[in-house]
C-alpha cells in the first residue's frame, strides 16, 4: 500500500498517514475431481459451436502461465506482450519498470485447478472472441478467493491473450461479516480468518453468485452487454471524491445505486477516513470499456467485469509544505526515491466484478475490487 505523508513547513514535521444476444457458454472443469466452484465451472457442453474446446482452452491457459512465469523472472517486456494486451499488460509493464528501478524481483507463483467459461458463437466466427478462467494461485489452493483472467483472440488466427485480471470470493464458504466497530484504517487490509490463514478476503466480501445453467449445463450470457457494462460508469462517477486536509468525519453517506460493502461505502469511508493531517487528496476514477463478455447469473442477474482507472492527486498543504512517499513504495520509485513535491499525481489500474440486478432501480454489488491497493501505472511529481 502506497503510503504518503506531508512535510509541513521548513523544519519538517513529518506526519505518517495510511493511504492507499442470449448466448451461453460452457463451464468447462479441467480440476481432475471434476470438483467446481461456487458456479466458476462444471464440466458441460454448450448449444450449438463454441468459440473453442475445453483442450484449447486448457493449452491456451497453460501457455499464458508458462510464459508469463518466464517473463516475469526476467521482466521481459516483449514475451509478456506476446500473452497479455490491455489493462493487463498495462498493470504488468508498470511492475517490470518499477522492480528494474528499484532493483528487485517480481513474487513469482503458478496458477492451479484453472476451470473456464467459453461462450458459445455463430459458427465461432465473430470476434473478438472470449473465454474467461478461474484458478488458484499456486500454494494457496485452498484459499476461498479464485483468479479471474478474461482471454481475447481479437481477430483470425491472431494469438489469444489475457486482457484483464481479477478475482473472485468462490467458496466453499463466505467471508466473514464486517464487525460493527471496524475503523477506517482496518479497511487498508483483510482482518485475519482463522478458518483460512492466507486468505488475503475482506470481512463482508460477497460470495460469487451461482451463474445460470441451462437444462444442458450451460451458462447463459447477457443479451445486453453494452447496457450492463455502463454499470462501470456509474460505479466510477460513485468512487470519486475529494478528501479534505481537515479532520472529516469518516463515515460516507450510502450510494443506493449501490449495496453497502467493503468496496463500495468502505472503500469510500476508508478515502475520507484520511482526513486530518493537512494533505488534500482528489480521486477521479474513469472506466476504461474492455469489450468484456457478461455473463448471466441464475438470478437473472448480470455478472459484470469492470476496468477503471483512478487518477490519485495529493497536494500539499500551505505554501511550503510537500509531500513525499514511504521510501520503496511503488510511488516513490516511479518518482526516483526519496524527493519532495508540492503535488503527485498518479494513476493506479482498478477492476471491480459486479452483479448488476436485472430489475432497473435495485442496486448493485460489487462483488471484489483491487480498489484499496491498485497497481500504480505512474506517477508525476510537481515541486
Amino acid at each position: 500500500m502506497t503510503r504518503p505523508f506531508a512535510r509541513l513547513g521548513t523544519a519538517g514535521l513529518v506526519l505518517l498517514t495510511a493511504l492507499a444476444t442470449g448466448c451461453s457458454a460452457a463451464a468447462v472443469s479441467t480440476d481432475s475431481t471434476g470438483s467446481t466452484d461456487n458456479g466458476a465451472g462444471a464440466s458441460s457442453a454448450a448449444p450449438g459451436p463454441l468459440v473453442l474446446r475445453a483442450q484449447e482452452a486448457r493449452e491456451i491457459f497453460q501457455d499464458y502461465a508458462d510464459t508469463k512465469a518466464a517473463a516475469d523472472a526476467a521482466l521481459d517486456e516483449a514475451s509478456i506482450r506476446m500473452v497479455q494486451t490491455g489493462p493487463l499488460l498495462a498493470e504488468s509493464l508498470a511492475r517490470y519498470e518499477i522492480a528494474r528501478k528499484a532493483g528487485t524481483a517480481l513474487p513469482l507463483a503458478g496458477y492451479r485447478k484453472p476451470t473456464f467459461l467459453i461462450p458459445d458463437g455463430p459458427g465461432g466466427q465473430e470476434y473478438p472472441r472470449w473465454f474467461t478462467s478461474f484458478s488458484k494461485r499456486e500454494g494457496r489452493e485452498t484459499d476461498r478467493a479464485s483468479e479471474v483472467h478474461y482471454f481475447v483472440q481479437e481477430r483470425p488466427g491472431s494469438p489469444w491473450r489475457a486482457a484483464v485480471g481479477g478475482s473472485a470470493l468462490t467458496g466453499p464458504e463466505p467471508a466473514p461479516p464486517l464487525p460493527p466497530s471496524v475503523q477506517y484504517p482496518e479497511f487498508a487490509a483483510p482482518l485475519p480468518d482463522p478458518r483460512y490463514p492466507q486468505d488475503a478476503v475482506r470481512p463482508g466480501t460477497p460470495l460469487l453468485p451461482e451463474l445460470d445453467r441451462a437444462a444442458d449445463g450451460a451458462i447463459r450470457m447477457s443479451g445486453t452487454p453494452a447496457a450492463d457494462r455502463e454499470v462501470c460508469d456509474t460505479l466510477a462517477a460513485s468512487l470519486t471524491t475529494s478528501v479534505p486536509g481537515e479532520p472529516a468525519p469518516a463515515a460516507v453517506a450510502a450510494d443506493r445505486r449501490f449495496e453497502s460493502g467493503p468496496f463500495t461505502t468502505g472503500l469510500r469511508s476508508y478515502a475520507v477516513g484520511l482526513s486530518g493531517d493537512g494533505l488534500l487528496r482528489d480521486y477521479t476514477y474513469r472506466a476504461t470499456d474492455a469489450g468484456l463478455p457478461v455473463f448471466r447469473l441464475a438470478s437473472g442477474d448480470s455478472l459484470v467485469m469492470c476496468t477503471l482507472t483512478r487518477d490519485h492527486r495529493v497536494s500539499a498543504p500551505g505554501t511550503d509544505g510537500t509531500v513525499a512517499f514511504t521510501a520503496g513504495s511503488d510511488t516513490d520509485v516511479l518518482l526516483n526515491g526519496g524527493r519532495s513535491f508540492r503535488r503527485v499525481d498518479q494513476r493506479g489500474s482498478v477492476h471491480a466484478l459486479v452483479a448488476l440486478p436485472a430489475s432497473k432501480g435495485e442496486p448493485a454489488t460489487v462483488l471484489s475490487s483491487n480498489g484499496y491497493d491498485p497497481q500504480i501505472l505512474s506517477a508525476t511529481g510537481v515541486r
